[in-house]
């Protein structure tokens, strides 16, 4: 591959994933600030409402993705192959039927959240808010969905930078509107809906200006409306949705089980824990991304070779971020607790979740071979796996609950269990499968990355216990601290003499240039 081609490639990726990051830094400090306000205002139940209301619309979410997980692969394939025609065709299908699912879904939700209180354990004294929060998080819903079509011009121009910006911005428009209801109004839950909305108007309008921009040629004509291509993508898609099942059997209905069979109160505790798991998988939301547009050019280009050099790259920076945040949080999560949210049960929250983040070893590495299935269209047997596995964590989760003290831990350790096999044992194998790849190709890194994350644990800990945070400041050097620690004893245990060799090459020409 040309060099400066080579490159510019990476430069593209360094700058998806530092505008993407600052993106994950802006909404994790609203987290940070909301969260503890939200619990100490409105009580650890009302907290709880916010994550379900969001599992609702990830509900919803199944159906429209039959349309939408392979509209940025058609359109964009036919955008390259330059078959404007074609990708003009994809992208009017993909908005229009986005429209009518989207509106669909919407007028269904809202008789359902008027009587929420008969399907909910809630609290009389919060039932209004609780429904307006509901509307409000399929309002946005909607507005997300009509704006799939355009992000797919960032996957075509590699642009995922920019879309990092306008991420970044949505969280600030969020935190402003946050800011100016929870201090000009009586306090409610429903304002975090009012934030979502207002964050997603800001990435559909940041989404649209791009493709007006880096893509002039595609625009929405409901004469290219074509059901035949909604047809293709559906037929490809449903998998997709099926998968979603599988992952909501799998997590999504862990804070339903706590609502109806333990307490709105451990409901709470354990949508904390699991925003907590979910705010640091959101690493692998910046991450992963990022490499996507050059995989998928790869792939239409048909360069196995650069394919897989690229999935494990890939699999090694997405993995050690997976162990650093374990190993970080394994280290550092009880002293975070006590200063985020004291007035909690920071003991079980906190082990519940150490115990959610250990799929994050496994995760880690993993996530950017999820990719591998929407470029080579094999969808069926990994979403059977999912489903499967999916129906043993929800019987296992109702039979340790039913039968056992377990309580909490229960909902967490089933999902933990299950995610482990399917990231360790199907996937990898059948990936490789799918590229007529030996089945072992990804396991060294895999392997590694466990040894990355065991040792960076082990040593964590031990230094934490030398020399314990005391306050915010020193916690957050701490973190990192450990990062970098972190970033170079994976980079000696995973990659190998010649990619540390490229490596450290990389970053002394970046210091020099700053």
């Amino acid at each position: 591959m040309n060099t400066a081609l080579r490159d510019s490639k990476y430069a593209k990726l360094a700058r998806a994933i530092f505008t993407t990051g600052l993106a994950f830094v802006v909404n994790y400090l609203i987290q940070l600030i909301l969260t503890p306000y939200i619990t100490r205002t409105v009580g650890t139940e009302a907290y709880g409402f916010v994550a379900l209301a969001k599992n609702f619309a990830q509900y919803a979410a199944i159906i429209t993705a039959a349309l939408n997980s392979f509209a940025a692969r058609y359109i964009a394939v036919s955008y390259h192959e330059h078959d404007i025609d074609g990708a003009n065709t994809f992208f009017s299908s993909v908005f229009w039927g986005d429209l009518a699912l989207g509106t669909g879904l919407l007028l269904i939700a809202i008789p359902v959240i008027l009587l929420l209180e008969r399907f909910l354990n809630i609290s009389p004294a919060i039932v209004a808010d609780v429904k307006l929060l509901f509307f409000f998080v399929f309002l946005n819903f909607w507005l997300v969905t009509l704006g799939c079509a355009f992000e797919s011009t960032a996957y075509i121009k590699s642009k995922l930078d920019l879309l990092g910006l306008i991420k970044a911005l949505s969280y600030l428009t969020e935190a402003l509107v946050l800011y100016l209801l929870f201090t000009r109004l009586p306090p409610s839950i429903a304002y975090v809906g009012a934030g979502l909305i207002a964050a997603s108007v800001v990435v559909v309008l940041g989404d649209l200006l791009i493709s007006r921009k880096e893509t002039p040629e595609l625009s929405i004509d409901h004469r290219l409306f074509s059901w035949q291509a909604v047809k293709k993508l559906v037929l490809d898609g449903v998998w997709t949705s099926l998968n979603s099942l599988g992952n909501i059997l799998n997590s999504g209905l862990d804070l339903i089980v706590c609502n109806l069979m333990l307490t709105p109160l451990r409901m709470g505790q354990v949508a904390v824990a699991k925003t907590i798991h979910t705010m640091l998988c959101g690493i692998f939301v910046i991450l992963n991304p990022a490499f996507q547009p050059m995989l998928l050019k790869s792939y239409a280009e048909n360069d196995r070779e650069t394919l897989l050099s690229e999935l494990k790259t890939a699999m090694k920076i997405s993995g050690m971020a997976g162990s650093i945040l374990f190993a970080g949080f394994a280290a550092l999560g009880l002293r975070y607790y006590q200063l985020w949210i004291p007035d909690q049960d920071v003991q079980l929250i906190f082990r519940l979740t150490v115990l959610n983040c250990v799929t994050l070893i496994t995760s880690g590495c993993m996530q950017p071979l999820y990719y591998i299935y929407i470029l080579t269209l094999k969808r069926k047997l990994p979403c059977l796996i999912t489903l499967g596995g999916g129906a043993i964590n929800v019987l296992s989760m109702y039979i340790l609950i039913r039968h056992t003290s377990l309580e909490a831990y229960a909902v967490i350790l089933t999902t933990v269990v299950v995610t482990f096999f399917m990231d360790f044992v199907s996937n990898p194998m059948y990936m490789a499968h799918v590229l007529g790849l030996p089945l072992r190709t990804f396991y060294p890194i895999i392997l590694r990355n466990f040894l990355s994350a065991a040792l960076m644990t082990a040593l964590f800990r031990l230094l934490t216990k030398c020399c314990m945070p005391g306050g915010w400041i020193s916690l957050f050097a701490c973190i990192l601290c450990y990062a970098l620690l972190g970033a170079v004893l994976h980079t000696f245990i995973v990659c190998d003499a010649r990619e540390r060799k490229k490596l450290f090459g990389m970053c002394r020409r970046f210091l020099n240039k700053t």
